[in-house]
């Protein structure tokens, strides 16, 4: 008997120190605020979307960036034991049009970016030349997403946490000075340059990322007089790119049925949703409905009390209201689109307005070419005091044919452009969908001048 007593007591230790170590691991989860959110941007292997289905592992990365370059300079002083290889001038490698090696740059420098974002001082205006000394000039690496992201949304994104900073940036670069790491970002509503200090981030972690790269002689347009007439900030590299050909399909061709899985994997119950059909297939379950047309484009809209739709804006830890909506609407996009845009993946065009009522804009990408659609966007969502009340999706499916086609050279490119008087304008390659059924990817102008002031 006393035996048994001494085995249960030893067992119930057990079971104590057992439940002790859980809860440590959570509390140890809960402080490390890098796991769950950068898990969930990098990979979206995990269901998302409170209603919806599972996703694919690439298709709604919100902050993947489309393009990265890694500076090492001849000369930089490089943190710790680390060096440049002997005989090199200097490694400028950069990545543009290649996903894959976009996300695993981006995993290994995200660390000592939140770091920065997070823990940044006041922001300063810097010159032009201050700020292509950044890209050029130092140690460091460059981002570009393509997207105007807020940044309390790419913190929110990579940390779960906030920051203070308030811009909207496409074009960001991190560089080491000796004990910490520098911030320079572009905000894209005024052009101007800003140049914040980070003492908390860590310059050794981010030098050390970089130094595994080999050059492969990318530059700037501002870097050569040959292509002066450019955007300055355009990357470029010495030889042609060969994009893949995509074929392309309507995944919703089949009218009522895939209305029905549509609004199914919306969250809509198909007990309570009536279905009929006008000029367009519609689906109505109370105050929301959904309307798609034969093109494949589906549109909601919620006609009922505030507060009683049917996606209501989760807020998300800590983080501010924008956060909290661009988040929401990237889980009803990827409940939606991700089992049916093929290869394609979602990423943040923008996000405009105020006072809880915003226009959220998601584009499609393609190994990191921007696809301009017939709207010129993959979705919007409308969100008003706390709930998404509009929104519209272009359904379509990409997937690599196996082919590539043939692309004129950077410089021929940029005379195409300087003879159609497009100076001053980013050359970069795009696919235009139009409808048709097969997407080849050709040189685009984008003006990014709009709102300098």
């Amino acid at each position: 008997m006393e035996h048994r007593k001494g085995y249960r007591g030893i067992e119930l230790i057990k079971d104590i120190l057992i439940v002790l170590l859980t809860i440590s691991a959570l509390w140890l989860a809960a402080q490390t605020p890098l796991a769950a959110p950068m898990w969930g941007l990098l990979r979206e292997e995990r269901g998302q979307a409170a209603p919806g289905q599972s996703q694919n592992v690439n298709q709604g990365m919100g902050a993947l960036p489309m393009a990265m370059v890694a500076n090492l300079p001849a000369g930089a002083n490089l943190p710790g034991e680390l060096s440049l290889p002997e005989g090199t001038e200097g490694i400028r490698c950069g990545l543009l049009y290649d996903q894959a090696a976009c996300q695993e740059l981006f995993q290994q420098v995200a660390g000592p970016l939140v770091e920065a974002l997070s823990s940044a001082g006041e922001p300063e205006p810097v010159s032009r030349s201050q700020w292509e000394n950044a890209l050029t000039g130092t140690l460091g690496v460059y981002m570009d997403f393509q997207g105007e992201i807020p940044l309390p949304v790419l913190v929110g994104w990579l940390s779960g946490g906030d920051t203070r900073l308030t811009a909207h940036v496409r074009r960001l670069a991190l560089t080491v000075w000796e004990d910490g790491v520098d911030l320079y970002y572009r905000d894209e509503e005024t052009g101007i340059c800003y140049h914040c200090r980070s003492e908390v981030a860590d310059p050794f972690a981010l030098a050390e990322a970089l130094s595994k790269l080999t050059d492969n002689g990318a530059f700037y347009a501002f870097e050569s007089e040959l292509y002066q007439a450019l955007d300055p900030d355009t990357l470029l590299f010495p030889d042609a790119p060969a994009p893949a050909v995509y074929a392309v399909s309507n995944p919703m061709s089949a009218g009522q049925e895939t209305l029905q899985a549509l609004v199914q994997d919306l969250g809509f119950s198909l007990n309570s949703t009536s279905f009929y059909s006008t000029d367009e297939q519609v689906a109505r379950s109370g105050d929301d409905s959904v309307r798609l047309s034969d093109r494949g484009t589906a549109q909601y809209q919620y006609e009922g009390r505030k507060g009683d739709g049917l996606f209501p804006v989760r807020q998300q830890g800590s983080t501010d209201g924008l956060f909290s909506a661009v988040e929401t609407c990237r889980q009803i996009a990827l409940s939606a689109m991700a089992a049916r845009c093929g290869e394609a993946r979602l990423y943040l065009m923008s996000a405009r307005g105020a006072e809880g009522e915003w226009e959220i804009d998601f584009g499609y990408s393609l190994d990191g070419i921007p696809v301009l659609t017939e709207g010129g966007r993959a979705a919007r969502f409308v969100v008003e005091d706390g709930e998404v009340v509009q929104f519209s999706l272009y359904l379509r499916s990409y997937v690599n044919s196996g082919t590539t086609s043939l692309v004129l050279p950077p410089r021929q490119g940029a005379a195409a452009l300087s003879a159609q008087n497009l100076t001053g304008e980013e050359l970069l390659l795009t696919y235009i969908d139009g409808g048709g059924d097969t997407l080849t990817a050709g040189w685009s102008a984008k003006d990014n001048r709009r709102r300098e002031g």
